[in-house]
């Protein structure tokens, strides 16, 4: 059966989160952080990803059938470090091929992007991906393909081939094939590098959303203490206030016209006019038992909204 436990290390870089890391997804940044000083950052396993390591063992076997390949190293427990950055790999599978072509055949379910054919030869990498979404022809980079192209460098020049084994919608089989990349490597070494500053510097990049910012400024100052904004907030505060009046004024408008359609439909399910059909089907709904919440450890938490209060005594006091 497929490998339950992951291998590399929370605190450092791993072929797994490099589509995160090469994004600068805060939370990922802070989980290697945390973990890097010895927290427990990782998330239990689900029923989910229970099936996914079931499967992947008879899909690795299955596809290296149908590619033709030799040597397969299927359910590897051990860990792999990159030559000379921190990156740290764990691979689903690896094998090798012996002067194998390999062309589209949709038949089989076997695609080469980017390439009419390829000629696979020697050491390569198999990642394994479970989805319950429908199949793809050009698989996105996050799903297994920049985690395959990383897991290439981090084993270094004998490796030259990867392979991404992809089971879509519980029976759509896809298998994905690649040659090594010889432009990643550079903006691999950047970003790596760049990460692995971050992490011991804990120098977050900048704030994409309310909660990254809740991550990044985690240590509260005294709440009597003000702030001096830089004088150039102000016009951002006012056309926040700007905003938030349109979307209440919008969403009125949005409530009256409803309102004018749902008095104007009366009883009825169903109405046209013009070029439009107008529905407003029913639902129903089964009686549940009364639920009862479960006790909270309770906690200060911060706002994800900003409030704003103009001053008394006027904004340029």
């Amino acid at each position: 059966m497929g490998t339950s436990g992951k291998v590399t290390d929370d605190g450092y870089a791993s072929c797994s989160i490099l589509p995160r890391i090469f994004k600068k997804d805060v939370v990922t940044l802070d989980n290697c952080i945390r973990a890097r000083k010895g927290e427990n950052v990782r998330t239990p396993g689900n029923r989910i990803t229970e099936i996914g390591n079931i499967l992947e063992e008879p899909l690795i076997i299955h596809g290296a059938k149908l590619l033709g390949l030799d040597d397969l190293e299927p359910d590897i427990t051990e860990r792999f470090n990159h030559a000379t950055l921190p990156l740290q790999a764990s691979l689903d599978a690896r094998a090798v091929a012996n002067n194998l072509i390999i062309e589209d055949d949709p038949e089989k379910g076997i695609y080469t992007p980017g390439a009419t054919k390829l000629l696979l030869n020697g050491k390569g990498v198999i990642e394994n991906k479970v989805t319950r979404d429908f199949g793809e022809k050009d698989l996105p980079y996050w799903r297994g393909l920049m985690q395959m192209q990383g897991q290439l460098e981090v084993m270094g020049d004998e490796y030259t081939w990867g392979a991404v084994f992809v089971l879509y919608t519980s029976t759509d089989f896809k298998i994905f094939c690649y040659k090594k990349d010889p432009t990643f490597a550079a903006a691999l070494a950047t970003m790596i590098n760049d990460f692995e500053r971050r992490v011991v510097e804990e120098d977050y990049w900048p704030a994409k959303c309310a909660t990254d910012t809740h991550i990044i400024f985690k240590d509260l100052e005294d709440k009597e203490c003000v702030k001096d904004l830089d004088p150039k907030a102000e016009s951002t505060v006012e056309e926040l206030i700007s905003v938030n009046s349109i979307i209440k004024n919008m969403e009125a408008a949005k409530e009256d016209l409803n309102t004018q359609l749902m008095a104007e439909m009366g009883n009825h399910v169903k109405g046209q006019v013009g070029n439009y059909q107008l529905s407003l089907p029913t639902s129903t709904r089964r009686p549940t038992a009364r639920k009862v919440v479960p006790a909270s450890p309770g906690g200060t938490f911060r706002a994800k909204t900003i409030r704003i209060k103009e001053k008394k005594e006027g904004r340029h006091a």
